[in-house]
């Protein structure tokens, strides 16, 4: 027994069971031609990036990619993502590879070793993930044998508090970029979010307006929407009618964004049959969903997808807050944040008083914002 030898670091060998080429060739570890260690150096340097979702919070994420190809002298960047949300990653020009979270992902992460890890998330998987990844450097957060997260710097604790703690979130002036930034000690936390587009996409929101004989100007997209989960978000449909009725009677044209949690909504609106108000649809995949964004001057929404998509496409946004932290959102500097002063930054998903925080927002304020961008 104590003649075999075993290289358990082998990229080949599956761990649990012989690998392929001892079973084929009765190859044995010390002479076998095909061993190759998961620590051979390589000479570019490969960082995975572990961010599972939500969809919005990956996709405002991915400012973080210039700043490490500028750091780290262009590396490989792959990227960990539920298989759900990894459509707003493809095609970005600085990912290498997407690894969808399925049941192959534990494979996967026990068969590549990175130069660095990188973690900003701290749900329970992610920490997991990042906890089982071979890397000689992990940025962020995992978990030690004793269940206490690990903190890669001064910034990524203070973060881990301030997502533990209402008073402190409540208290943040930083946004989510600035955070990330400090995180990942990157030489600045303005670098812009990257919205995938492709060909297709723009080809099919061409055709969109085309037959609806559109004007490409004088465009607003109303994202009235903010899916199933958060309830919470989403601004009084019947503000939104009212605000639309008003933006039609200056002549601008309304484009309603979104998916097939916002139909209701959606269907609120065109129901009210306003003059110059379009559905794009609520069917598109995800990067037929950012061309439809992309036609549009100006967006106004909650605290979606659609915003960040909106400034990653470098539209003007207006913006409507309710029980999130509008002061976490950066906006780039074309962008005006609306939230109800009598906010309490709860994050709940369901709301305790009366009146919630999103009823109180006045349509008149929404409409100023617009028109300060939209003559």
């Amino acid at each position: 027994m104590n003649k075999y030898k075993l290289y358990t670091d082998c990229i080949n060998f599956p761990l649990d069971r012989p690998c392929k080429y001892q079973k084929d060739f009765n190859s044995v570890c010390g002479t076998c031609k095909k061993y190759s260690s998961v620590n051979k150096k390589s000479g570019q340097m490969k960082i995975l990036i572990i961010k599972l979702g939500a969809m919005g919070d990956v996709l405002r994420t991915t400012f973080v990619l210039e700043g490490l190809k500028k750091k780290y002298k262009n590396p490989k960047i792959d990227w960990l993502v539920d298989k759900k949300n990894a459509a707003v990653l493809e095609g970005n020009k600085y990912i290498n590879a997407v690894i969808v979270n399925d049941d192959k992902v534990f494979n996967f992460l026990t068969s590549v070793k990175y130069n660095i890890v990188v973690n900003l998330d701290l749900s329970p998987e992610s920490l997991s993930f990042a906890s089982l990844s071979f890397a000689d450097k992990k940025i962020g957060y995992w978990l030690n044998n004793s269940r206490i997260i690990q903190t890669s710097n001064n910034y990524s604790k203070q973060w881990l508090l301030t997502s533990a703690y209402d008073v402190l979130k409540k208290a943040n002036t930083e946004t989510y970029q600035f955070w990330m930034a400090k995180i990942l000690e990157l030489p600045k936390d303005d670098y812009e979010i990257v919205v995938p587009v492709s060909k297709q996409a723009e080809q099919k929101a061409k055709d969109f307006i085309a037959s609806k004989k559109i004007k490409k100007s004088r465009i607003i997209g109303i994202n009235p929407g903010a899916g199933k989960r958060w309830v919470m978000k989403k601004w009084n449909s019947d503000k939104y009618i009212e605000l639309i009725k008003v933006l039609s009677a200056k002549g601008y044209t309304i484009l309603l964004l979104g998916g097939k949690d916002d139909e209701d909504e959606i269907k609120q609106i065109v129901s009210a049959k306003i003059k110059n108000v379009y559905s794009t649809g609520t069917d598109n995949s995800v990067q037929e969903f950012f061309a439809m964004v992309d036609l549009c001057d100006l967006v106004v929404c909650g605290d979606t997808m659609a915003m960040h998509a909106a400034l990653g496409l470098k539209k003007n946004v207006v913006a409507i807050f309710g029980p999130t932290s509008s002061n976490e959102i950066e906006m780039y500097s074309r962008g005006t944040k609306i939230a109800s002063l009598d906010c309490n930054c709860c994050y709940r998903q369901f709301c305790r008083e009366k009146v919630t925080c999103m009823d109180k927002v006045l349509v008149e304020n929404v409409l100023d914002a617009v028109e300060s961008y939209i003559y």
